[in-house]
């Protein structure tokens, strides 16, 4: 790997050939620092971002990010490639510690009308939405918002329609039995951690399967799934066409043109807990069936926040709301 560890003050937004990257965030203290790590050719940069300071930002799969002012919960849209933001009502509280904010259009405006989007921020401790309209065509996930049921096998959909003068949803839930791993004689392993998301309107599941190994939990397997909605079944895949999926914590995922971004086609990029503190991502390879190790080649200073994926900006966003 390629390392640049001298600082660099300036936007991000110079950056932006080098989407996607990994952000390691250093919090407020001592000067408020990022280091962000470009997994297209390894190399690191330290940013110091007057975004990140007093407020609390949630990356989303379309690219831009939710920014939240933590004394007055004033809101607004960041694009970290171009440095544009754009306001949003403010929200009654801090958002909850442990949450993940999506931005879909509702998918089901009049043509004559301008289309709008909504910003959904969700609780991943208890089932609780926060949820504002922006005005503008702000970024695209077909209207409809899915998730995995606390009950097993179960598919919830949020489905949203821009009636004004605010937007109504919908929720149904439909069965979807979740992969199993036949082990070894007489034992299946369930997956352990999921991740759903969607790409060029088809759904994936993206599953890990580990096993225990003297009370230590190591993987056995990593698969992907595309949902059939109308079978309500999940068939395994290994063969993703020209796209990179990127997961991250909180059950984060987004996904972009692999080639485009000077990336392999057909693989996973997952950064999440499951390699301790030592920051490293692994890169699955669908096609070849193999797991590599890679990350940051040089030392992190502490982190507020575990790394977190900041991706290309969906091409259909339009800041001008």
């Amino acid at each position: 790997m390629e390392s640049k560890p001298t600082e660099d003050l300036s936007s991000l937004a110079a950056a932006a050939a080098s989407f996607p990257l990994l952000v390691y965030d250093h919090g407020e203290q001592p000067d408020n620092s990022q280091t962000v790590l470009s997994v297209t050719d390894g190399s690191t940069r330290t940013y110091q971002l007057p975004e990140m300071a007093n407020f609390k930002c949630l990356e989303t799969p379309q690219g831009l990010v939710l920014m939240v002012d933590t004394a007055s919960f004033h809101c607004s849209l960041w694009n970290p490639q171009t440095g544009e933001k754009t306001p949003l009502p403010a929200m009654d509280e801090a958002p909850p510690e442990h949450c993940r904010c999506l931005v879909a259009d509702t998918g089901s405006s009049r043509p004559e009308w301008n289309p709008d989007s909504l910003v959904l921020v969700y609780d991943l401790s208890r089932p609780e939405l926060v949820m504002c309209r922006v005005r503008g065509d702000a970024a695209a996930a077909w209207g409809v918002f899915y998730y995995l049921e606390s009950t097993p096998n179960t598919i919830g959909a949020l489905f949203s329609f821009a009636d004004d003068p605010k937007p109504d949803l919908e929720l149904v839930t439909f069965d979807a039995k979740l992969p199993e791993l036949d082990w070894k004689e007489g034992v299946t392993l369930r997956a352990t951690k999921t991740y759903l998301q969607e790409h060029s309107k088809d759904l994936f599941l993206f599953c890990l399967f580990y096993k225990v190994v003297d009370s230590t939990l190591e993987l056995e397997e990593f698969g992907a799934y595309m949902m059939d909605l109308t079978k309500k079944e999940r068939v395994k895949v290994d063969d993703i066409g020209d796209a990179t999926f990127l997961l991250g914590p909180r059950g984060f995922g987004a996904s972009c043109p692999a080639t485009e971004h000077g990336l392999k086609t057909g693989c996973v990029y997952h950064a999440c807990d499951g390699l301790g503190d030592s920051n490293d991502y692994e890169i699955f390879d669908l096609k070849e069936g193999t797991r590599e190790v890679a990350g940051p080649n040089q030392a992190i200073p502490v982190l507020s926040r575990k790394p977190f994926w900041l991706v290309p900006v969906h091409p259909d966003v339009n800041m001008n709301v």
